[in-house]
């Protein structure tokens, strides 16, 4: 196909870009960063919405002020050419996986057309920079997809701990396989204010991830309103890049609370998706994925003293030719503690 061949174009350049991680990384310039951690934890379901295509994720993550780890060398190397003075660094680690079945769990035997049963198991390093209005991120995700991945097993056991309906069609998912994925990601507030008692402002990203798992760039902008606004630059939702933890904190510190609502909306420019394309080096099933793919998002996020807890509405458009249902729903539930 002529996806995989561009996709191994592409793959040389990726692996030796991860080769370069054992270089080590310049210093940020100016001041410091104050000390700070977090644990979170992201749940993605189409709960009450359908049981299809994109249906699970699950991800942990620890995200920590500093450079310590070094596993983030290669990142700060590069985000290191482009901090300005004054920016904040904080390094993450993260482990999830994502799941993806066919339109009806109930068929043994889904059409050729349909969405692939798929599986994705991995570990995220990600290196982040932010300033008061700027952060960026680069992360490395390596991990599996197919059987090892683990996703069957992990939706039987919760369908037949909730009592729904057993997945039928996991026979039939792609191999075994690698999987790298790099993720640079630019978030910039392009603006800010203040409406009577409430504050606001509005977000804009792009990103660019890399790797034969997946490999496509996206937009996206949000606008939020609410009570004290924190310095963060995105919704708490399951993405490549790790940076939703991270908020550059003011000298003085942050607030007791915040309370606020946003609305978004994203555009992801797919150049391959090995959950829709199959796998890159063996035979397996595989559908024609759009090359654009939209998503509005809603939700709110709420935070008293340490712990936080976000809730995110998704609606995404087809993501394959000839997808029997072309709008794809979903929630997003994070829940952090900071210390």
């Amino acid at each position: 196909m002529a996806s995989r061949r561009a996709l191994s174009n592409i793959l040389p350049a990726v692996f030796l870009a991860a080769s370069l991680s054992a270089q080590p990384a310049a210093q940020l310039s100016g001041g410091g960063t104050p000390e700070w951690r977090a644990v979170s934890f992201t749940v993605e379901n189409d709960y009450g919405f359908s049981d299809r295509y994109y249906t699970n994720g699950l991800k942990l993550s620890y995200t920590q002020s500093g450079r310590d780890f070094w596993t983030s060398r290669l990142q700060f190397a590069l985000l290191d050419l482009f901090a300005p003075d004054g920016a904040q660094a904080y390094e993450s680690v993260s482990v999830g996986q994502m799941m993806c079945v066919s339109s009806d769990i109930n068929w043994p035997n889904p059409p050729e057309r349909d969405r692939p049963y798929a599986g994705w198991l991995y570990a995220g390093f990600g290196a982040h920079v932010a300033t008061r209005d700027t952060l960026d991120s680069f992360t490395v995700n390596l991990g599996v997809v197919g059987p090892i991945s683990l996703a069957e097993d992990a939706q039987k056991l919760y369908h037949s701990i909730i009592g729904a309906d057993w997945p039928m069609g996991w026979h039939d998912q792609i191999k075994n396989e690698p999987g790298i994925v790099l993720s640079y990601r630019h978030s910039q507030r392009i603006a800010r204010g203040k409406i009577e008692s409430l504050d606001f402002d509005a977000v804009a990203s792009a990103a660019l991830d890399l790797g034969n798992v997946i490999t496509q760039g996206e937009a996206r902008a949000f606008l939020r309103f609410g009570k004290n606004l924190p310095h963060n630059f995105e919704p708490n939702r399951i993405d490549y890049s790790s940076g939703n933890d991270v908020a550059w904190i003011p000298p003085e510190g942050l607030p007791d609370w915040h309370l606020y609502g946003f609305v978004g909306g994203a555009a992801r420019f797919v150049g391959y998706d090995i959950t829709l394309n199959g796998n890159t080096f063996a035979d397996s099933r595989s559908v024609v994925p759009k090359w654009l793919v939209g998503e509005f998002m809603a939700g709110v996020s709420a935070r008293y003293e340490s712990v936080s807890f976000d809730l995110t509405y998704t609606l995404r458009t087809a993501e394959f030719n000839h997808q029997e249902h072309p709008v794809h729903m979903f929630w997003a539930a994070t829940l952090k503690y900071s210390f």
